[in-house]
C-alpha cells in the first residue's frame, strides 16, 4: 500500500500479530525451562554462564579428568605386570605388558592430539608428561618381563613409583578439582 507520500507500507493484521506474540511468549518459556535443566550450576545454585573460551577449557578439564582416571588404570596395569606374586607363563606375562604398553601409548595419543585452549596449556604440558612417564614406565616392565634380570625390575618399580608421584601432583593440580 502506499502512503501520501509515495513511500510503501506493510500492513500486518492484528491477529497475526497476537499469534506471533503468543508463539514468541510459547518459545521463551520453552527456552526457560530447557536452560533450567540443563544449565550448569555453581556452588550457590545459579546457572553459569559459558563463553566459548570457558566451555572449551571446562571441555578439556573434563578430558583431563578422564585421562586421570586412565592413568589410574594404567598404574594398575603395570603394577600388576611388576607383579612378582603373579608369575603365570611366559606368553600371559608378555601379552599382558603389551597390551599395558599399548594402552599407555593410546593414553599418550589422545592427550597428545587433543585440542587445548591457550590458559589450558600448563595443564597440557603437565598430563602429557605424565603419560610419557607411565609409556616409558609400561616399556620397562616389558623390558622386564622380556628380560627378567633383577636391576631390570628394580628399574620399573622405580620409573612406577617416579609416576606415581607425577600423577599425584596432577591430582592436586588446581584445574583438576572439580567445580
Amino acid at each position: 500500500m502506499m502512503n501520501n507520500s509515495g513511500e510503501s507500507e506493510i500492513l500486518i493484521p492484528e491477529e497475526k500479530l497476537r499469534k506471533f506474540g503468543w508463539i514468541l511468549l510459547g518459545l521463551t518459556i520453552l527456552f526457560t525451562i530447557i536452560g533450567m535443566f540443563v544449565s550448569p550450576l555453581d556452588e550457590q545454585g545459579k546457572p553459569v554462564l559459558f563463553l566459548p573460551e570457558v566451555k572449551a577449557l571446562e571441555d578439556y578439564r573434563r578430558s583431563a579428568q578422564n585421562w586421570l582416571s586412565e592413568l589410574s588404570i594404567l598404574d594398575g596395569e603395570i603394577a600388576l605386570v611388576l607383579s612378582t606374586e603373579q608369575q603365570g607363563d611366559l606368553f600371559s606375562q608378555s601379552r599382558a605388558a603389551q597390551q599395558t604398553l599399548q594402552h599407555a601409548f593410546e593414553l599418550v595419543q589422545n592427550v597428545d592430539r587433543t585440542r587445548v585452549p591457550p590458559i589450558g596449556m600448563g595443564l597440557q604440558e603437565q598430563i602429557l608428561s605424565t603419560s610419557m612417564s607411565y609409556l616409558e614406565t609400561a616399556r620397562s616392565a616389558l623390558h622386564w618381563v622380556s628380560l627378567p634380570e633383577e636391576g631390570n625390575l628394580e628399574q620399573a618399580i622405580q620409573q612406577l613409583a617416579d609416576s606415581r608421584l607425577m600423577k599425584s601432583d596432577l591430582e592436586s593440580n588446581p584445574w583438576m578439582i572439580s567445580p
